[in-house]
């Protein structure tokens, strides 16, 4: 299997998220007829990359239709955690440039994966990041640390008290 892999106009791309909120692996699918990858996020990555998508599109004049979203399917074992994420505008085109570089140490060369898709699709990958983001353990209005099942010891209230807004 080759290290690096450009897709030009995949079929699909999806975001999920395996497990429960607060021990979830987030990954990324793409697909087309001859390749089917799967990698590793972190929440803060999909979380940027929704940022920087919507950056993007607030720059664009005008989306089309935007796809459905499509699901994560078997196999979902990650080809590799990824480490870096760029987001670009291809000019002069309705495309949206998604690289994504693994998580390697210094002795390797990591791999890459290149994504070209429309401005549409990026727009479903946006939505779906953000509600798998969402999704997740509620957030503590007062500190912003996530809320477990079983309470939360708010550092702003020295842990010793529920948050009152």
């Amino acid at each position: 299997m080759s290290s690096d892999f450009n897709f030009e106009l995949p079929e699909q791309v999806a975001l999920g998220a395996l497990g429960e909120p607060g021990n979830r692996v987030f990954i990324i699918q793409v697909r087309d007829q001859s390749e089917h990858l799967t990698l590793k996020l972190e929440k803060t990555q999909v979380a940027g990359l929704v940022k920087s998508i919507a950056m993007i599109l607030g720059e664009i004049d005008r989306l089309g239709h935007l796809p459905k979203a499509f699901p994560v399917v078997p196999p979902l074992e990650p080809h590799f955690a990824v480490g870096e994420i760029e987001v670009a505008q291809i000019s002069n085109s309705d495309r949206v440039l998604i690289d994504f570089t693994e998580y390697a140490d210094l002795d390797s060369l990591p791999k890459k994966v290149r994504l070209q898709i429309s401005k549409e699709l990026a727009g479903t990958l946006a939505i779906q990041g953000t509600e798998l983001i969402e999704a997740g353990r509620p957030t503590c209005p007062l500190c912003g640390y996530p809320i477990e099942p079983e309470g939360h010891p708010c550092p702003r209230t020295n842990g010793y008290r529920a948050p009152t807004l």
